[in-house]
């Protein structure tokens, strides 16, 4: 016989097997489940609560009027330079957006706005973009100081 062929059933080399003790299943032994007495029905689980939006701390320490200023002005808020755009605006999220949507979103807008995107535009487009960039990540930095990130 080859050495890498498998020993069969019904050959010499084969240890011969004992037969098998049958188990009933429905035993007392093994019915665990029918020991005590089924008093209610069962009902599923009340769904989970959706989890509370993350707390803005900055903001609950300094006011809901603070906000950060990373050095950008914004080029669609050019003519009244009071109103910063709000960062979840320009991320496009919701203000009560998880950390995980955030940086998910972030990662899109800046995938879809990227400067390597608009290879063959004009400069124009170019320097657009550019800005964009800058304020989706502005946007971004913000959201990260305001949440404690």
């Amino acid at each position: 016989m080859a050495p890498w062929s498998r020993k069969r059933k019904g050959s010499p080399e084969a240890a011969p097997r004992e037969p098998a003790e049958s188990v009933r299943l429905d035993g007392d032994d093994h019915a665990w489940w029918a020991r005590e007495e089924v008093t209610t029905a069962w009902e599923p689980r009340a769904p989970k609560a959706p989890p509370a939006p993350e707390r803005d701390i900055l903001a609950e320490h300094f006011g809901a009027d603070w906000r950060t200023s990373f050095g950008f002005t914004p080029s669609d808020a050019a003519d009244d330079e009071s109103t910063d755009p709000d960062p979840y605006d320009v991320l496009e999220v919701a203000p009560t957006a998880t950390w995980d949507e955030i940086v998910a979103a972030h990662r899109h807008q800046v995938r879809l706005n990227h400067p390597d995107q608009l290879f063959g535009q004009s400069e124009g487009e170019k320097a657009d973009g550019e800005e964009r960039i800058r304020m989706i990540n502005a946007a971004y930095k913000e959201l990260r100081v305001r949440r404690g990130r």
